[in-house]
């Protein structure tokens, strides 16, 4: 099996769990929560990264800011 098709089964399964979202119990619901909670932290962090690289990276460094 390929790659492809990994990330497709994989894709598949995850879409399976979220249509029986609705019906599970808090536990599931929980993980769910705490997964995307995660997720979406890492997606902020790597954007404010990406941010802040790109708004600094035009910046030439001071004189006071270097290191003895």
């Amino acid at each position: 099996m390929d790659a492809k098709q990994e990330v497709l089964d994989i894709l598949q399964k995850i879409w399976t769990k979220l249509q029986t979202l609705p019906e599970a119990n808090s536990i599931d619901i929980g993980g769910f929560l705490i997964l995307l909670l995660f997720v979406l932290t890492f997606l902020a962090l790597v954007v404010f990264a990406c941010a802040q690289c790109c708004c600094s990276c035009g910046q030439k460094p001071r004189k006071n800011d270097s290191v003895l």
